[in-house]
């Protein structure tokens, strides 16, 4: 994973497709990539409908678009991972998550990361790139 793709999921929301339990594709806005121990991880809680999709349909994809002209689609496999450091870090990263989830430890606040991601970045001038993880 560049400091490119890193940088660019960091100053941009993302929206998350995954299939719903129901079949149909669901599409949400998601902003909390954080790339730890080489993995690039996202969080939710085990209450919503997104944590039922990823356990049911663990294949995502993620696109973002910086509003002028690139956008970034990481298609992956979700893979839920109870690792406290990880919540730490995430917790650390966005200090909003207190408020929801009032520490890491909460038995609801999920931790997944994308699981041999591939990397499409385009943009309106001509950029078509794919990376592998």
């Amino acid at each position: 994973m560049t400091q490119e793709i890193l940088d660019f999921l960091d100053k941009n929301v993302g929206f998350l497709a995954t299939k719903g339990t129901c079949g149909n594709p669901r599409v949400r806005p998601i902003q909390s990539p954080l790339f730890y121990d080489g993995k690039l991880y996202s969080c939710t809680a085990k209450t919503k409908g997104i944590f039922k999709h990823i356990e049911n349909f663990p294949n995502i994809e993620l696109s973002a678009f910086d509003g002028k002209e690139t956008w970034i689609r990481i298609r992956a496999e979700a893979v839920f991972e109870d690792n406290m450091q990880v919540k730490e870090a995430m917790f650390k990263k966005y200090p909003l998550l207190e408020s929801i989830y009032t520490s890491p430890e909460n038995k609801d606040f999920a931790v997944f990361y994308f699981k041999d991601p591939c990397i499409k970045i385009q943009s309106l001038s001509g950029r078509d790139e794919v990376i592998k993880g």
